[in-house]
């Protein structure tokens, strides 16, 4: 494998199955140059993310992993943190306190809904309707000048929930305001072992995105080792062919850049 990273990665301490090692071993025989551990923070009463209590030690153990110089592959400290409109402020906090390269920004709820998980309200509603809340609510994240990447930014489909119309405006509406407000987005390989079958995002707004010259970056959404840069060829390949060149790459929230 080229020279790429993988920037979303959850273990243990959130809800990931394995520890910083074992991530790092599939890294290195991948021969990936970087890679990003976002265990989920979120303002919600679910069990999928840091503790509180864990803070204080996720932020020790992550921050000496990434000092540790490595001559195969660099760790860079990430997070990756559900934007919820009323919580900035708290968002804001929890960010400042921990030493991050990047801070992946999530929209995993819609109001109290987590829609990612729970299929129950699904039907209740047109999915156009809950496309444009969705929509709505990423845009609001990247306004909010919180997050370096937008995570996974059509996730809404993820369980097969596809619009009944031509969503393009909604897409470049979006779009046009992420190139605004200077936030990158991410190709989340993991769509193609959901339910939906395709990655985040789809390749209409990937084409959009490049044709505005928005930013990308890589992730895998990895929760478990084996998962670590899975469909990566197919992922550069796609890059490619909406018109990306290169890749962006991050140390102390400060962005360059990797050819693909």
């Amino acid at each position: 494998m080229s020279y790429l990273v993988d920037y979303h990665i959850h273990t243990t301490f959130s809800d990931g199955k394995d520890t910083y090692p074992a991530y790092l071993d599939v890294a290195r025989k991948k021969d990936l140059a970087e890679i990003g551990f976002t265990d989920h923070i979120t303002f919600a009463p679910v069990d999928w993310c840091v503790d509180e209590i864990d803070f204080p030690v996720m932020r020790e153990n992550l921050k000496n992993l990434c000092n540790d110089f490595s001559e195969d592959v660099q760790v860079r400290f990430g997070l990756e943190v559900d934007y919820f409109p009323d919580k900035e402020e708290e968002i804001r906090q929890v960010i400042a306190y921990f030493p991050v390269d990047y801070v992946i920004g999530s929209v995993h709820f819609l109001n109290d809904w987590n829609f990612d998980t729970d299929q129950s309200l699904y039907g209740k509603w047109p999915n156009d309707v809950l496309y444009k809340q969705y929509f709505e609510r990423v845009q609001l994240a990247a306004k909010s000048g919180l997050f370096d990447v937008i995570g996974h930014i059509d996730l809404i489909k993820k369980l097969n929930c596809w619009p009944e119309t031509d969503q393009t405006a909604l897409y470049e509406e979006t779009l046009k305001i992420i190139k605004e407000a200077n936030t990158v987005i991410e190709l989340n390989t993991s769509g193609i072992d959901r339910p939906c079958g395709e990655f985040f995002p789809n390749m209409q707004i990937l084409e959009i995105a490049s044709n505005l010259g928005i930013p990308v970056t890589l992730g895998s959404d990895a929760h478990k080792p084996n998962q670590v840069a899975r469909h990566f060829d197919l992922a550069i390949n796609k890059l490619k062919k909406a018109g990306f060149t290169r890749i962006v790459r991050f140390r102390n929230r400060q962005r360059g850049e990797i050819i693909i």
